[in-house]
């Protein structure tokens, strides 16, 4: 077992990117790698994996792992098959090694100064990462090596260094992953979405005349406008489908 504290994931994962180019042993001998990305905030026992599709065991010893857990202890996980994403698994998957993304999803105070640590729900992060020690327990006991799943990275628009700063406000539920569009946690206060009227609970399905269909399609879409644009954006609200009209901002404006 190797535990890892990777440095300028923001920056580009590139503390991981370095490991896995200068690994300490070699990376054929390198089963697998659990990432552990913002898994302090557990609310109403929802849980995102990410990354089961990169090994055709890992949906199994997951599922596994959870029911091994006792009543309540039981989380109710969600979350995507592959290994892209913009953490430090991403950089292993690229070499081929099967991946998990553990994460208790983004909140109000992601990126923020407000991110104090009595927010931390230390009793959530135990557990989590009890069912990550009985998946990592199975992995490492196999008579075999995981069967790794190599797929496709998503298809990604071109984004200027303008689009790149432009900021909306909006607080996605990564746990959603079967919505069509991309519901919201929660906006933030003061925040262009917030002064447009959107909502927590609220599904985007339309920014700027372009279809959103998920969070990758959201970013394009997003990104494809710079901060001071007015944009139309239609959300599902409930049965509603409401058209709301929203003055782009700037990230860190």
């Amino acid at each position: 077992m190797i535990f890892v504290n990777f440095s300028a994931e923001e920056l580009g994962v590139l503390g991981s990117s370095w490991f896995v180019n200068h690994p300490p042993v070699p990376l054929e001998r390198i089963v697998a790698m659990i990432n552990f990305d913002m898994v302090g905030r557990l609310r109403n026992d929802k849980l995102i994996v990410y990354g089961t599709a990169t090994a055709t065991e890992l949906k199994g010893i997951l599922d596994s792992a959870n029911a091994a857990a006792t009543g309540s202890a039981m989380f109710h996980i969600s979350g995507g098959g592959d290994g892209y994403g913009p953490s430090d698994q991403s950089s292993f998957y690229a070499k081929d090694i099967p991946v998990l993304h553990f994460f208790t999803d983004l909140h109000e105070d992601y990126h923020r100064a407000t991110d104090d640590a009595d927010k931390i729900n230390a009793g959530g992060e135990a557990r989590v990462v009890d069912l990550a020690l009985r998946v990592a327990r199975s992995v490492a006991d196999r008579p075999s090596r995981l069967t790794f799943v190599r797929i496709a990275p998503p298809a990604r628009t071109a984004v200027s260094e303008e689009g790149k700063q432009t900021y909306l406000g909006t607080v996605p539920d990564m746990g959603a992953s079967d919505t069509k569009g991309l519901r919201l946690t929660g906006v933030r206060p003061g925040s262009p979405a917030d002064l447009g009227g959107l909502k927590a609970g609220d599904v985007i399905v339309e920014l700027g005349g372009v279809a959103v269909k998920d969070l990758y399609s959201y970013s394009d879409a997003l990104y494809a406008h710079k901060p001071g644009d007015v944009v139309k954006i239609v959300v599902l609200r409930g049965s509603e489908r409401l058209e709301l009209s929203v003055t782009l901002g700037r990230r860190g404006g």
